[in-house]
């Protein structure tokens, strides 16, 4: 009985082990072949960023499952628990991130570097790089979206995508330098008041939105733009109220026209030395020379 036993304990560890898929993130695009070998069927294509099992390897070849079992050249990929995996996972993203922005019609390139930064931060949350992908990887999706939106005659008609993932930031990652520059992208949601030349006092309530943007976020990246974006708009409130036509109103005008020097002098005083306090000051400086700002063709959809 006991060799028996023995013999049927020698069987079973000289049985062939089933290995755990190792999961790993993808960096680059690969063909998957039903074969090791480049002249087999194709069984379709891997892109960067999508999360894969690596089954085994065969010389230049290695055995993936993504969906489909399969077989793919070279070794562009890393193990999530490899040490550092985050660093090179962050880094093949912001490579492709800036591969699209040098080709602004390679949206694929885009959504792949989106795909990396989101999968970096789903897959390895502790990692310091975590707050930095999701805003990246949410960003990348927002702007891309938008960026299918069709263009509306009226700020009233605007239509956007979903922000659960630039909200998910904000929450998630509260007083950091990420959530700030997400709030900052959103703030376009709030601004559907009506068209600037109909309704000039659509302006006063998005000045009122920057405003409050900047006292939450004081010292955040985005605080000197959207100071900024504040006073172009109270610059444009007051060439619109000053001009001969349907909505002058010298009382609203001249109103304007001292929240400007206030708002630009305080644009200085608060962040001196960069471009959107000097270009405060070139409103202010128009607006105190009586010279109207250039009124653009339309409601701009966010920003100046």
């Amino acid at each position: 009985m006991k060799l028996a036993c023995l013999g049927l304990l020698a069987a079973l560890l000289s049985w062939p082990q089933v290995q755990p898929l190792q999961k790993t993130i993808a960096l680059a695009a690969s063909q998957i072949y039903i074969s090791p070998d480049t002249n087999s069927t194709r069984m379709g294509q891997l892109r960067p960023g999508e999360v894969i099992g690596v089954q085994d390897h065969s010389g230049a070849f290695t055995q993936v499952f993504s969906g489909v079992s399969g077989w793919i050249t070279g070794h562009d990929f890393v193990v999530l628990d490899t040490p550092g995996a985050d660093e090179v996972i962050f880094g093949a993203a912001t490579a492709l991130e800036a591969e699209a922005q040098g080709d602004s019609s390679d949206t694929q390139t885009a959504q792949d570097a989106a795909r990396l930064y989101l999968n970096l931060y789903g897959y390895l949350p502790q990692s310091p790089r975590a707050g930095e992908a999701l805003y990246r990887g949410a960003s990348l999706q927002w702007q891309l979206k938008m960026a299918e939106e069709p263009r509306r005659r009226t700020p009233e008609e605007r239509m956007f995508p979903d922000d659960s993932l630039m909200r998910k930031v904000i929450s998630k990652f509260k007083d950091t330098p990420w959530a700030a520059r997400a709030e900052y992208q959103l703030l376009v949601e709030h601004f559907t008041c009506g068209d600037w030349f109909s309704k000039p006092e659509c302006i006063g309530k998005e000045v009122d939105r920057y405003q409050d943007y900047v006292k939450k976020y004081p010292r955040g990246p985005m605080s000197a733009e959207a100071a900024y974006d504040a006073v172009y708009r109270e610059g444009i409130a007051w060439t619109i109220y000053s001009q001969p036509g349907q909505q002058q109103n010298q009382g609203k005008a001249d109103a304007y026209a001292r929240q400007v020097a206030s708002d630009a002098a305080r644009l200085q005083q608060d962040y001196p030395h960069t471009d959107w306090a000097a270009r405060g000051a070139l409103v202010a400086f128009q607006v105190s020379g009586h010279s109207p700002l250039k009124l653009p063709g339309s409601t701009p959809l966010g920003g100046p």
